[in-house]
């Protein structure tokens, strides 16, 4: 929650607005001490932004289809040892690396991935834009 006194607003996450709802709720108080600091305010929702991830749908798996199809032997090498647990030439336990380090280093490893993704969405935007301008004749 935040005080916006150039905008005369109590500011709230959409999340923090579900809460304060809810009577009885810690951020309910929160919201109604505001309300009684600031009785001219007004109560606003914010909406935050999301951030458009075009390899949200990459799983280990179809991670690990990919090195096994299009990597050299040093890359699928190098998968096997930060994806699966194992024990180093000193003895120790290893733990797999967490899933998101796998998925950058593969996106570094592999950059046709990227431009192969940008290739298509320009094609399907290519494809979306003559529709609507069919539709628009």
């Amino acid at each position: 929650m935040k005080i916006n006194p150039s905008a005369a607003a109590v500011e709230l996450s959409a999340a923090e607005a579900k809460k304060a709802y809810t009577f009885g709720t810690r951020e309910y108080r929160n919201l109604q001490a505001a309300r009684r600091d600031y009785p001219d305010y007004e109560v606003v929702t914010i909406e935050t932004k999301r951030t458009r991830n075009d390899f949200s749908e990459l799983t280990l798996k179809s991670i690990s289809a990919y090195v096994q199809k299009h990597g050299t032997d040093e890359q699928k090498e190098h998968f096997a040892f930060i994806s699966k647990r194992h024990i180093d030439d000193d003895g120790a336990y290893c733990e797999p690396l967490p899933f998101f380090q796998i998925k950058s280093w593969f996106l570094d490893t592999f950059p046709e991935i990227k431009q192969e993704r940008k290739a298509y969405r320009e094609k399907v935007q290519a494809i979306l834009d003559e529709a609507k301008s069919k539709v628009a004749a």
